[in-house]
């Protein structure tokens, strides 16, 4: 049977928009077809427009020629940076167009919250880039967990191991490294995961607690010969951050292809390290946001579920481990495992069962191909309600995140969850209860 055919505007132009979802659509028979591009940066939006053979007339500098245009799309992806996605969410809202909008929903709870307004009242639908879930690795958890064939969830760990090179690239130099420039990492990088855990277990939340720090890539940790920039520095040629190693190459994907405008090269990498942020000494940048976080979740069944974020590991995955009745679940995203160990009531005796789900096709487990098949199909035959992160079953990691923090920097405090749904209709409630 053929596809519908669903036309998507990539508001930005970068690697979320460009080398993830357009490069995934116009590989795959998603359904969807981009036709159109609004990107600010006249190098990134014309490589856009050649690479996806976009016409000239859907090629926009900015939003707000973009909305002054004739409709020619179905569905915008918003794809910007994260203090853009409010309101731009907002501005496309009121248009009337569907959005798939890249998390974090915004960078404040208010705004987060604000946007269920918006959806109730321009009657778009708006669904957020919580692509974990549509990984097979996760919804065969989830399958395994509601068979109940372990019985019931006493505990859940769930770890994000950042990797030590993709920390120093997104969160000491990067765009993310600031908590006032874009918002605290356990939201821009872990409502992906805080996500998960919610919608795993399909409880309510009672409390959360979190503790975390940046510990390590401050200026006393700087070995004395460090320079102020990697270029000028002795120690750059043996130095584990070093950036001059690290991007100069011929590497044409992220993470070393985001650090210079198109047309990427050697000579702009160069420059981009000698002039630019990407090319700071990782113990003298400006950065402020957690290289550790834990946040425990109590819930209502009694069990906690446990996040943690490790900026210094030397792989980049996440890990799971859910303790049940009857046996022991782990789990690791990069490789695609699954490993249960059936209890037999023995000392130091269990039965292994390996769940074999294959190589992923693309990034985080295979999600983001995945949430394009399963976003098409529900947009055009109303399938996957139960997959699909629609902003009202994706703005209860937002509140979770928000009071991570808020806990995190006011003595680890213990905090309640405040009824952000109305019990009787499991609608949420205004924003002013939720703050």
């Amino acid at each position: 049977m053929s596809k519908t055919q669903k036309n998507v505007v990539i508001v930005g132009a970068g690697a979320r928009g460009n080398k993830v979802f357009a490069d995934l659509i116009s590989r795959f028979d998603t359904g969807f077809v981009t036709r159109g591009v609004v990107e600010p940066d006249e190098a990134k939006r014309e490589s856009f427009r050649v690479r996806y053979d976009i016409p000239e007339e859907n090629v926009f500098a900015s939003i707000d020629d973009f909305l002054e245009a004739p409709r020619f799309g179905d569905i915008v992806f918003i794809c910007t940076p994260d203090p853009t996605h409010f309101s731009l969410c907002k501005s496309v809202s009121e248009k009337g167009y569907d959005i798939l909008l890249e998390k974090p929903l915004a960078t404040t709870l208010p705004d987060s919250l604000a946007l269920l307004d918006v959806e109730q009242t321009y009657r778009n639908r708006i669904f957020v880039a919580h692509v974990l879930r549509y990984s097979i690795f996760f919804r065969s958890i989830k399958e395994i967990i509601q068979s109940k064939r372990l019985g019931e969830v006493q505990d859940i760990y769930l770890s994000e191991n950042v990797g030590h090179w993709h920390f120093a690239h997104s969160y000491v130099r990067g765009n993310w490294r600031r908590s006032d420039q874009a918002a605290p990492i356990i939201l821009t990088k872990s409502s992906h995961d805080l996500d998960i855990l919610f919608w795993l277990l399909e409880q309510r939340v009672l409390s959360v607690v979190s503790y975390g720090s940046l510990n390590y890539f401050r200026p006393e940790h700087a070995p004395p010969e460090a320079a102020e920039r990697c270029v000028d520095c002795p120690l750059k040629d043996d130095c584990l951050y070093s950036a001059t190693r690290f991007y100069l190459n011929e590497e044409p994907d992220w993470p070393y292809s985001v650090i210079a405008p198109p047309p990427d090269s050697l000579e702009a990498r160069q420059k981009a390290l000698e002039e630019g942020q990407y090319g700071r000494c990782v113990w003298k940048c400006d950065n402020d946001v957690c290289d550790n976080q834990t946040v425990v979740l109590e819930l209502e069944s009694g069990a906690h579920a446990t996040f943690s974020l490790y900026a210094h590991t030397a792989d980049n995955t996440r890990k799971v481990k859910i303790l049940f009745e009857r046996g022991e679940l782990a789990g690791d995203l990069r490789s695609n495992d699954l490993v249960i160990s059936h209890f037999t009531g023995k000392p130091y005796e269990f039965r292994e069962e390996k769940v074999t789900l294959g190589a992923p096709t693309d990034s985080h487990g295979g999600g983001d191909l995945q949430l394009l098949y399963a976003l098409h199909d529900h947009l055009t035959r109303g399938e996957h309600e139960e997959i699909i992160t629609s902003l009202k079953s994706s703005v209860t990691s937002h509140v979770l995140a928000f009071l991570a923090e808020e806990s995190r920097t006011n003595e680890n405090r213990k905090l309640p969850i405040p009824e952000i749904f109305r019990e009787e209709e499991d609608e949420p409630a205004p924003a002013e209860t939720a703050s």
